[in-house]
């Protein structure tokens, strides 16, 4: 009976779970134990006052903003923004009620009022959100010192409370324990570092004399120490490694986790931190052995629930074949789909059909505890959607539905020995080894999102944590978890957009390699499979001279023959579902657009913007290409037809193809123009939309493997029997004429390349050049 005479306080449900599951081994009545959020509640009352809910304070946020200008405070005020940006507000006036702080009193510490409108709209709406609160008997933070008492009783139940601090105590709550500690003898134990100064100078300031660099326990009743013993750091090891890419990292942390266990460690006394908490769904992708349990839950995202969900949902914004055959893949009714959801999508949503929605998605999924949850989420949303007078489109309400549903976790029960868990819940546990992945400038230590209204500057002086407050309360967390650790393993992402955080420097000096691993342990995750059909040689009796060639398939085979080999000869073709065009695309679209346009008897400038309206589509990508080629090809055109006068030029031949035999082997191809001029001599145009158009020059032709140009000249020699022919690549982008100066020398450059494809065996060989696999549709094939 006399251990319940004493209470404990963790921070977290786990920390006690691991002090329970430590005393297990004794025969011992255990005292009672609770969190410090629970202890803070139940240390509270609030005489005919109730506590409001989320769902309503969201609700009443929204009245109390009504009639006023949030545009000024940069948030949106529908209530499809408001919904998630509204939090902004909350957490603000928070934050003031926690510290003590009146918000008139901020205007005094902001000297040069850049605040003040920002100033009176806050307090218009906290003036009016309190207001609701009174009006309806409602309790919340923002306004507990002004209606509460403690709870007499529950304090006085106990003897002795002991609490086990880490964190931060604001103004209110360090009031709080203050008034606990006259009712019952509070013991509270603490580590004193420099990263949270800002933490323990409340103590200071009562008298209590601290040092940094120890662990204490004090009698705050008393206000005097009772232990004190100066922290040592327990690490015996440390390991840190850069990667390239953040999965990378997961083969690294396997391996480690193999090490560990080899080498003695329990796999129960390791856990993995993860300061970004969402790449826990990727580490589960790759745990094929089951190393892991996940403290933040498992999300649901291959759930049936959220499949049907997000595939509705991708529909609805875009109902491309992609998005049309995945939801026939997850087994939903494309028909029932448009009319209980396309047919209402900009209609303001009802009940009934609020309800029809949530009863499919209740018959799409057979998990108890997901449907539980589930449920639970769609009485809060109804109350958000239906208990406001503002009607709300079906397709605001769906954004919102499927913003809340993709944050629903699963408990993870029957999982591995190995704890994933995120900063906060690291709080007051110890490992023998942990392992930290993420250690990046980015995420290290977490950017707070509280300072949106104020600057540091202002927020310092009126007394208010700062970011480089929270920053360094991060910073606290960081070395307390590493203090306490016999081995610590780190990884962290290096490339273009990532380093290593400039905190490591201070934990772990002397430890740092520049260099990235990926090599030395991707394997663990994936091997490279290359098709050992493509790396041997592909030799095949095969007469070259027999085929047909284009200038477009000989300029492959020249540049890679094994490209030449997988295109022309399996027919290999790429999948691509991208919604960019390629650049075949719009070059196939302005030559059609420019032969319409010259085949008209009389030239009319005006007509360009109806043909290319003509080719606008459902893909928004290409339309914006095809408007700024739009302004382009009008510009070319007004160029053009005044060349075209002036030179006395006849347009004789749009889009001409052409077959012809030369040195017998079968040329084709298509020219863009061909121009007559005066004397008897002929222009060959080709449209160019490149930005990188390069013509050959006399200097470097005998390394060339474009004979478009020479193939036009070939097959224009043999329809007119003339060789008074010039060439000419017409630069659409630079807006000029370029001329084939070279054409002899490579015509004869030509006959030779030609004559050498008379034989009876072709080894089609990979390209020697790297450069040119870079943009290579095989290089995956290739292994390159």
């Amino acid at each position: 009976m006399q251990s319940r005479k004493k209470l404990l306080v963790f921070p977290t449900s786990r920390s006690i779970r691991e002090y329970v599951n430590s005393k297990k081994e004794f025969n011992t009545l255990l005292p009672s134990i609770i969190t410090i959020d629970e202890f803070f509640k139940k240390s509270l009352l609030f005489n005919n006052r109730k506590y409001l809910d989320e769902d309503e304070r969201v609700l009443y946020l929204k009245e109390a903003v009504k009639n006023v200008n949030l545009a000024a405070l940069g948030i949106n005020s529908s209530f499809n923004h408001f919904i998630k940006q509204s939090d902004y507000i909350y957490r603000f006036f928070i934050e003031l009620a926690s510290e003590n702080v009146d918000i008139n009193s901020i205007e005094s510490v902001d000297t040069y009022d850049f605040y003040s409108e920002h100033l009176n709209i806050l307090k218009e709406i906290q003036a009016n959100y309190l207001k609701i609160l009174d009006e309806k008997s409602f309790v919340d933070r923002v306004n507990f010192s002004k209606f509460y008492s403690i709870n007499i009783d529950f304090i006085k139940r106990y003897e002795t409370i002991e609490l086990y601090f880490e964190g931060y105590f604001t103004n209110f709550e360090f009031e709080l324990i203050k008034e606990i500690s006259k009712l019952s003898k509070l013991i509270i134990e603490f580590y004193y570092y420099e990263y949270n100064e800002k933490s323990i100078e409340k103590f200071i300031n009562i008298g209590i004399e601290l040092e940094v660099g120890y662990r204490y326990k004090i009698d705050f009743s008393n206000r005097k120490v009772i232990e004190k013993e100066k922290i040592e750091q327990n690490t015996k090891t440390i390991n840190i490694k850069g990667f390239s890419s953040q999965i990378n990292q997961i083969a690294f942390i396997k391996k480690s986790i193999v090490d560990l266990v080899n080498n003695g460690v329990e796999p129960s006394k390791i856990a993995l931190i993860l300061p970004n908490e969402s790449f826990a769904s990727t580490i589960k992708i790759f745990d094929n052995e089951g190393y892991f349990n996940y403290a933040m839950g498992l999300d649901i995202y291959t759930s049936n629930l959220f499949r049907i969900i997000d595939g509705i949902y991708a529909y609805m914004n875009e109902d491309e074949i992609k998005n049309i055959k995945n939801l026939e893949f997850i087994e939903c009714d494309i028909t029932f789909i448009d009319n209980l959801f396309k047919k209402n999508w900009n209609n303001a949503i009802s009940e009934h059909l609020f309800e029809d929605m949530i009863g499919y998605f209740i018959t799409k999924e057979s998990n108890k505890e997901l449907l539980e949850k589930f449920k639970e989420l769609v009485y809060k949303l109804y109350k958000i959607i239906f208990s406001f007078g503002e009607k709300i489109r079906l397709k605001d309400a769906y954004k919102i539905f499927y913003q809340k549903v993709s944050q629903l976790t699963l408990d993870d029960i029957n999982s591995g020995k190995i704890t994933v868990m995120g900063l906060l819940e690291s709080r007051r546990l110890e490992f023998d080894a942990i392992i930290i992945c993420d250690f990046n400038e980015s995420l290290i230590p977490k950017r707070s999102k509280k300072d949106k209204f104020l600057s540091t500057r202002v927020k310092n002086s009126a007394k208010l944590p700062t970011s480089f407050d929270r920053e360094n309360l991060q910073k606290y967390y960081y070395k307390r978890v590493v203090d306490s650790t016999k081995t610590i393993i780190i990884s962290y992402v290096k490339n273009d957009n990532e380093q290593i955080s400039r905190f490591a420097n201070d934990l772990f000096k002397n430890s740092i390699e520049s260099k990235v691993f990926d090599n030395n342990y991707k394997h663990i995750l994936y091997k490279n499979k290359s098709l050992t059909h493509f790396d041997k040689e592909i030799i095949l009796d095969i007469d070259l001279s027999k085929i047909t060639w284009s200038a477009s398939s000989l300029k492959e085979f020249l540049e890679c023959k094994r490209k030449y080999y997988l295109n022309h000869i399996l027919k290999i073709k790429e999948h691509d579902i991208s919604l960019k065009p390629k650049g075949y695309e719009l070059g196939s679209i302005v030559h059609s657009i420019l032969e319409e346009f010259y085949k008209q008897k009389e030239y009319n400038t005006k007509k360009v913007a109806e043909l290319f309206d003509k080719y606008r589509s459902t893909n928004s990508f290409l339309n914006l290409d095809l408007e700024l080629w739009k302004k382009r090809v009008e510009e070319f055109i007004v160029l053009d037809l005044k060349r075209v006068k002036e030179n006395n030029i006849t347009i004789i031949k749009l889009e001409k193809p052409f077959l012809i035999e030369f040195n017998n082997i079968k040329l084709r191809g298509t020219i863009d123009r061909v121009e007559k001029q005066a004397g008897n001599s002929f222009n060959v145009i080709d449209y160019k939309t490149s930005s990188t158009l390069k013509v050959d020059t006399l200097k470097n032709f005998d390394k060339s493997i474009d004979f478009q140009l020479e193939f036009y000249y070939l097959a224009l020699n043999e329809l007119y029997k003339n060789d008074n022919i010039r060439c000419f690549y017409y630069d659409l982008y630079e807006l000029e004429l370029k001329e084939e100066i070279a054409i002899d020398e490579k015509i004869k450059r030509l006959e030779e390349i030609l004559l050498n494809l008379s034989t009876t065996s072709v080894n089609f060989e990979k390209c020697e050049s790297l450069s040119s696999c870079q943009f290579c549709i095989y290089k995956d094939l290739c292994n390159r």
